[in-house]
């Protein structure tokens, strides 16, 4: 597993992880998000097809995924908190459609936020408008970051559509 952290601003990091998830897995995560569609209308910072925000209440088949996220999470930080136990509290599928785009936004009380991309070719990157970093968003690459940081996403222009799952994460003390 190759881990990339980007240390940007003390004491910012951003992490980059290739999750290897098996490519029949993730075609099923991405047919499940179609299934689903869109529950938020647009009303929320993501312009584009958004799911509710508890994917697990939804379908059972993010369990998988979601679980091997909290899995990392702990074992990445681990080192560094000892006594915290990390844990995903919401999820969601977006779908991004020519044109669909988000507007800057953080999320605002949580840990620690992620979004995972099970389709997109990196065309679209994920703004980190605060500190001036982007990250390429690529099929299987697992993106975490502290919630209060701003981050967009701009308009795609790709024919292809880019599908992702983002979430927030909160811990408990031991």
């Amino acid at each position: 597993m190759i881990v990339n952290n980007h240390h940007l601003k003390t004491p910012v990091t951003i992490t980059e992880v290739k999750l290897g998830i098996p490519n029949d897995y993730k075609l099923k995560c991405i047919d499940e998000i179609y299934k689903l569609g869109d529950s938020q209308d647009q009303t929320t910072n993501v312009k584009a097809i958004m799911t509710s925000y508890f994917l697990w209440n939804e379908s059972k088949i993010f369990d998988r995924l979601l679980g091997n996220i909290e899995n990392l999470v702990n074992k990445l930080n681990k080192p560094f908190n000892p006594t915290k136990e990390y844990k995903v509290v919401e999820a969601w599928g977006s779908i991004y459609k020519e044109g669909h785009y988000a507007l800057p936004h953080d999320h605002g009380l949580f840990s620690m936020s992620f979004v995972y991309y099970l389709k997109s070719n990196g065309s679209t990157p994920l703004i980190f408008d605060e500190v001036g970093f982007q990250a390429d968003a690529k099929d299987d690459m697992l993106i975490i970051f502290p919630s209060y940081l701003i981050h967009s996403v701009p308009i795609h222009n790709g024919k292809e559509d880019r599908v992702c799952i983002a979430g927030n994460i909160t811990y408990t003390e031991d």
